[in-house]
């Protein structure tokens, strides 16, 4: 078990979140926390418990770090991250997360989750065409950041070597765009927004049912069962739709017939029907609906969190289960000061 330093926002948060649920010892210490989608007690209660939590002085900030495996600093820049002096710390392993990185013309930019999203070209791939770009809900660009990090420093732990990471939220950004990228550099194809029309691969969009939504994904390998999904065995032989170009060309008529075949049927039905067919299918679910999920309750996905008040709530566990381990319970612990914490 290694003992892990997190410094700064909801970054350094989630990753000092991903070794906690990975039993390592982690301390936090508070920063200024920008806005969160969620109330401060909902994100403290996601990302913080099983930490111990510290109020410390700067000039102890190097001793604190020394007795660190592993730290992690978030900083809003890469000279607010320098004047945390981490550069002198003795800690083995130091991840460094900013926007734009430690170095680069960019490194000192100021920047917002949004703004990073534009910059990365998500902004225009995402909304309506001809109306104003969407940006992205919660906290993707802070989250997936941290997961790029957690990921390096354990790549170091494992191959026993002392390193600094240098994390830029903007290039873990484009590491992800890959379909975006890749559609140019091989197809000299740009995508741009259309809704919830993945445009590309037809038909692949949101269509209303009896009594929700559904989304449905057809890559050229899925047409034919997904004629039979929508009971409409006729469209292989449609010349209209003989291939995915001609479907592209043909939508509004495909999107047209789909959504016509799927308004009568309900949630349930589609996903048995989805399930015999084989095809890419999802239902739009309520909140309600996701936490009494039979599949994430068949493989123990919930956790339970204690608050301070002892109060237990449920929250969201990790994507990987190792060895069956069973589901730890969480606490939250008091804020105490660096002198309580020596004293330990």
């Amino acid at each position: 078990m290694d003992k892990v330093l997190e410094i700064g926002g909801f970054s350094a948060g989630f990753c000092g979140r991903l070794f906690v649920q990975n039993s390592h010892q982690v301390t936090r210490i508070e920063t200024h926390q920008p806005p969160a989608w969620a109330s401060s007690t909902a994100m403290s209660l996601f990302l913080h418990a099983g930490k111990k939590q510290v109020q410390i002085d700067h000039k102890d900030l190097a001793e604190l770090a020394s007795n660190a495996d592993i730290v992690i600093l978030e900083a809003a820049s890469a000279d607010e991250a320098t004047a945390y002096g981490f550069e002198q710390w003795s800690t083995p392993i130091k991840v460094v997360i900013t926007p734009f990185g430690l170095s680069g013309p960019k490194r000192n930019w100021r920047a917002t989750p949004h703004t990073l999203l534009a910059m990365g070209g998500y902004s225009q791939i995402i909304g309506d065409a001809g109306r104003a770009p969407l940006s992205l809900p919660g906290h993707y660009v802070e989250f997936q950041t941290a997961q790029f990090a957690f990921t390096a420093a354990n790549a170091c732990r494992f191959s026993r070597v002392s390193n600094q990471i240098d994390v830029s939220m903007y290039e873990s950004l484009l590491a992800l765009s890959q379909f975006t990228t890749v559609m140019w550099s091989c197809a000299g194809k740009v995508r741009s927004r259309h809704g919830s029309d993945f445009y590309w691969v037809v038909p692949s969009n949101l269509f209303p049912c009896a009594d929700g939504w559904v989304y449905i994904n057809t890559v050229p390998t899925f047409w034919d069962e997904m004629t039979v999904f929508v009971g409409l065995p006729e469209l292989i032989i449609d010349p209209r739709f003989s291939n995915n170009d001609l479907r592209m060309h043909n939508r509004d008529a495909l999107h047209e017939l789909v959504g016509a075949a799927l308004l009568p049927l309900s949630k349930s039905e589609i996903r048995k029907r989805a399930t015999a067919a084989r095809i890419p299918a999802g239902v739009v679910q309520t909140f309600g609906e996701v936490l009494s999920d039979e599949h994430l309750a068949e493989r123990d996905y919930w956790q339970q969190v204690k608050a301070l008040d002892q109060q237990l709530f449920t929250s969201p566990s990790l994507g990987y289960r190792i060895n069956q381990r069973p589901q730890p319970l969480f606490e939250m612990q008091e804020i105490i000061s660096y002198k309580d914490l020596s004293g330990e």
